[in-house]
């Protein structure tokens, strides 16, 4: 059996669209036949790794980025080694080397980007490299730069870069994982597994009629300058989450930071409770935290989305908050009594006690998270070093 941290959130939004389909409408799923909110785990993936660096739980250095601007990027950090390489033959350096790296190709930048990014060109596939990654493969480029076609010939400078490419140096790779479709030596299996966010209720999509008014009309001209519509709900989610402790230590293996997997885990559990995808967020400043926040340490990395196969309705005078705090303790205890594992430690934050009640007897009740996010951390870390330790050579 191997170790898993298990993440469970009631995380209510109020109107919003945080997460948009392909027609601007918010995303939705019929389960338990009838309609939900959901936002993908995409965009909540994104939040979190954005929330690494506005939150500074990670250093810059330590993380990554999904782009494909990596040529503009390696021409950068060459430059700042070698001064003398810049523009052009700091781009079609970083061009060349970055091509044999990864295996991508580029674009030939079009008249108006070339007039207002210059002439750095794009890669045709979106890669994820850790910043540390591209520093590394500067410095290997910069040592070639005089002939790198002739260098890259040579098996011990070839091996070299490639190997700077399929380094997992950067704690949200470690986390969240690479697919590289140019290269199987780039991707990289997530250490964690993310579940669509959904509704615990069922969820009627809004319209929103608005319009714009010309602040210098006058005279007559009393229309507006311009209408519009965009649709919104308003949801509680159930969210989860799990961290498999080993996983993430041999993700970890080429880290050359200085965190180590206790505080990498805490920056996850602090980052899934934090982070929010910010989709039209100018409109409805829709920022909440978690009213329901539960860490599992456990062999088993179970959801507990059953609970709410049956919509949650409200209750009188009352939200969907305190009958699905009721419902999810209901289905965790059903499922420990049934499936769960005795070895199992659990700590729980909530922001409404009395809503909450029912989930009390579930888990050691925490105050802050920092202190949850610590507690759990530290309970996967030492697990994790006991099954390694335990484990043949």
């Amino acid at each position: 059996m191997t170790v898993h941290l298990t993440l469970h959130a009631l995380h209510t939004l109020p109107p919003s669209n945080v997460n948009r389909d392909e027609t601007g409408a918010p995303k939705t799923a019929t389960y338990g036949g009838v309609l939900r909110a959901r936002v993908s785990s995409q965009a909540w993936k994104r939040a979190m790794r954005l929330r690494f660096t506005t939150a500074g739980l990670v250093p810059a250095q330590d993380l990554s980025d999904r782009t494909r601007h990596g040529v503009a990027q390696l021409a950068k950090a060459i430059t700042a080694l070698r001064p003398g390489l810049e523009g052009t033959a700091a781009a079609d350096l970083a061009k060349k080397v970055l091509v044999f790296a990864t295996g991508a190709s580029v674009e030939s930048p079009n008249a108006r980007r070339t007039a207002t990014e210059g002439a750095t060109p794009t890669t045709r596939e979106t890669l994820f490299l850790g910043r540390r990654q591209i520093d590394r493969i500067a410095e290997l480029a910069v040592q070639g730069a005089d002939d790198i076609t002739a260098h890259l010939k040579t098996k011990a400078n070839a091996t070299a870069i490639k190997e700077a490419a399929s380094s997992r140096d950067a704690v949200d790779i470690a986390l969240f994982g690479r697919m590289i479709a140019t290269g199987d030596n780039l991707t990289v299996d997530a250490a964690v597994q993310v579940a669509q966010a959904l509704a615990v209720h069922r969820t009627p999509v809004e319209s929103d009629f608005f319009t714009a008014v010309d602040d210098l009309a006058s005279g007559d001209d009393h229309g507006a300058g311009m209408i519009g519509q965009r649709e919104f709900l308003s949801s509680t989610l159930y969210r989860h989450a799990a961290l498999t402790g080993p996983d993430l230590a041999a993700n970890l293996a080429d880290y050359a930071g200085t965190m180590d997997l206790a505080q990498v885990t805490a920056a996850f559990v602090r980052v899934f409770a934090e982070a929010v995808p910010a989709g039209h967020i100018t409109s409805y400043a829709h920022t909440t935290r978690p009213d329901v926040l539960i860490a599992t340490v456990t062999g088993t990395p179970l959801s507990h989305i059953g609970a709410f196969e049956t919509p949650v309705e409200t209750v009188s005078g009352g939200g969907h908050l305190a009958p699905a705090a009721e419902r999810l303790a209901e289905h965790m205890k059903a499922t420990d009594t049934a499936y769960g594992d005795p070895t199992a430690r659990s700590w729980l934050l909530t922001l409404n006690p009395n809503a909450t009640e029912p989930l009390h007897a579930t888990a050691t009740r925490v105050t802050n998270l920092t202190e949850l996010a610590e507690a759990a951390a530290g309970e996967l870390a030492r697990r994790t070093q006991e099954k390694t330790l335990k484990e043949p050579v």
